[in-house]
């Protein structure tokens, strides 16, 4: 008898270890809270999600309460004009303080919202951290494995981050990666739990990138030289051309021009050339840094700065940005850093 309950016992105890483990909830239990110094209304508002949520302010305080599937993004909003930077929803506490001011603009009296967010949260550790890692990997052909393996990092660590989506459209618009790179880890992220504006402007803009792959042959752009006449571009390629996009007010631009300068003495005669194009709007500006750096190359302007064609058809954002080119105006490398462009010049041009 004894050993029939034992027996019974051990299978009651192996058959409760074999039932499935409970589902745990995967929702993100957030609490929003802060002071608001200034003059404002008895309620205040966040937006996610397509959605509005409002609190209370008493005494000058506020509190939000609730749940989000993964952590998402959200602004305070204030009016039909101003709204906040964007913050997440996540399991946390996150604490902000608002200032409220105002301005006089013309005849209007408007008000001015300074918020700060008084406490480190799980995201803000993870942007810190991208944003440091960004800065030690500078933009090159190298580096784009290194950018692109420290996002998909992020997106096994954190699938469905809504900052995900904001950092994939950054690094996409910079160039810091290339298109295929971006569907790539596109495709590993849930859009559905990610912020539809990021998605949309995402993919928007890998509409314009698919266009200008490596391998792709750039159209013909019209730019101003430096006496205001219409210039073909690809009336001025030879053998191999790179086109550096840059402005006058352009600090990391002004640093790279010795080096760049450098390989075009070295490989100019041997059918190297460099063709800046700059991204001012005022004609006066651009002449003047191009005297005061004595550019000995091609300098050409895009009139209408960042909205004109050249720079809207091929997503220029960020500068400077480097494309080298042949003859025909195929495109060879995007973003090479110098060094990597002195090393692939030294291989075709030898």
């Amino acid at each position: 008898m004894k050993q029939l309950l034992s027996i019974l016992f051990i299978a009651t105890i192996l058959s409760s270890c074999m039932q499935p483990l409970e589902q745990t909830s995967s929702s993100q239990v957030y609490l929003v809270k802060g002071t608001i110094n200034g003059e404002f209304d008895n309620e205040i508002l966040i937006s996610y999600k397509s959605k509005i949520d409002t609190a209370e302010v008493t005494k000058n305080t506020f509190q939000f309460e609730g749940e989000v599937s993964s952590p998402t993004a959200f602004q305070f909003v204030f009016d039909s004009l101003n709204s906040s930077e964007t913050f997440y929803l996540e399991n946390d506490t996150l604490i902000f303080d608002i200032i409220v001011d105002k301005v006089q603009v013309d005849q209007d009296t408007l008000k001015t919202y300074d918020i700060s967010q008084l406490n480190s949260s799980n995201t803000s550790l993870i942007k810190a951290e991208f944003k440091s890692f960004l800065k030690k990997t500078p933009r090159s052909k190298l580096n784009r494995t290194l950018v692109s393996d420290k996002i998909d990092s992020l997106i096994k660590a954190h699938p469905n981050h809504d900052y995900l989506g904001q950092l994939l459209l950054e690094v996409t618009m910079n160039q810091d990666l290339l298109y295929n790179d971006v569907r790539s880890l596109l495709s590993k992220l849930d859009k559905n739990e990610l912020r539809s504006q990021d998605v949309k402007l995402l993919e928007t803009y890998q509409q314009k990138r698919k266009n200008f792959q490596i391998g792709s042959k750039i159209d013909n752009y019209e730019l101003l030289n430096v006496t205001s006449d219409l210039v073909d571009l690809k009336s001025k390629l030879k053998k191999y051309n790179l086109l550096v996009f840059w402005n006058s007010w352009c600090q990391d631009c002004k640093k790279q021009q010795k080096q760049i300068q450098k390989i075009y003495e070295n490989y100019n005669f041997r059918g190297f050339e460099v063709i800046s194009i700059s991204l001012d709007t005022n004609q006066n500006d651009w002449i003047s840094s191009v005297a005061e750096l004595s550019m000995p190359w091609t300098s050409l302007r895009a009139a209408d700065g960042f909205t004109s064609p050249i720079a809207s058809e091929m997503g220029i954002v960020d500068l400077p940005q480097y494309y080298l080119l042949d003859s025909k105006g195929r495109i060879i490398e995007i973003n090479l850093s110098l060094s990597e462009l002195n090393t692939i010049l030294d291989v075709l041009l030898n």
